[in-house]
Parts: C-alpha cells; sequence; structure tokens
C-alpha cells in the first residue's frame, strides 16, 4: 500500500479510530447516537467521545429525532459525503491487503469462522447468565 494506513486517511481529516463510525454512517445515515456504538461493538462511554471528536472535526452532526425530542440522531455532514469514495476505497484496499496469499476459498472459510465467533461472542456478552449467583 505504501503510505502508512493512518497517514492516508489523516490526509482525507480522519482518524483510525472514527473510521469505523464513518463506515457504520455511510451504511445508514442518520442514526441514534448508541446505533453506531452496537453496530461497531464499541462501548457507550467511548463511542461518545468519538462522535464528539467526529463532530468537532465536522465529519457528523447531530439533529433532533423528529421522532423522539429526547433522541439526538447523528448524520454525515457534506465534508463526511464528499470523501465516502476515497475512504470505501481505502477500506476496500485494507481488506484486499490483509488476505494477501488466501485463496478463495479460505477467504469464505475465515468469513464462516469470524462470523460465528462473533455469534458466539455475541450470545456470550448478550445472554443471562446461566444459573444463579455463586454459593446462592
Amino acid at each position: 500500500m505504501g503510505q502508512a494506513i493512518g497517514d492516508r486517511l489523516a490526509e482525507l481529516g480522519v482518524t483510525l479510530g472514527q473510521l469505523p463510525t464513518l463506515l457504520a454512517l455511510y451504511e445508514q445515515d442518520g442514526l441514534t447516537q448508541s446505533e453506531p456504538a452496537r453496530r461497531t461493538g464499541v462501548e457507550q462511554p467511548t463511542m461518545a467521545v468519538n462522535l464528539r471528536r467526529m463532530e468537532r472535526d465536522g465529519l457528523i452532526a447531530r439533529t433532533t429525532d423528529p421522532g423522539d425530542a429526547r433522541r439526538a440522531l447523528v448524520g454525515l455532514t457534506p465534508e463526511a459525503k464528499s470523501i465516502r469514495g476515497p475512504v470505501q476505497q481505502l477500506r476496500a484496499g485494507i481488506d484486499e491487503e490483509s488476505l494477501t496469499g488466501f485463496t478463495p476459498a479460505e477467504h469464505v472459510q475465515l468469513r464462516d469462522f469470524l462470523a460465528r465467533i462473533t455469534g458466539n461472542l455475541d450470545t456470550l456478552l448478550n445472554s443471562p447468565p446461566k444459573g444463579g449467583p455463586a454459593g446462592g
């Protein structure tokens, strides 16, 4: 790839930590503040800091949810929309380079393994504990 990924993102005005949130918003703009955290697997307090930085950097703007005035929606700014192509190309390049040396069948197998691991972790993190408290 030549130039470091962080440097290439910086040229676009994006940090590596902002990339997953930006990609989630490219998939669906106008999410509630908690939705990018859920989609990227980031804790809510960490996402709140990330969104504040993205707002400061001119990548997102928050608006009141017309359906519920207590909630804010996170939307892409024209600046963020203008760099969508280069950001997504960079992401595709990362994916391509990370799979160098794998056969197409291995790509599929890896994707299946990762989906199973993600499902297992999701179940582990979101399921109620089995049984009662220890010693109780």
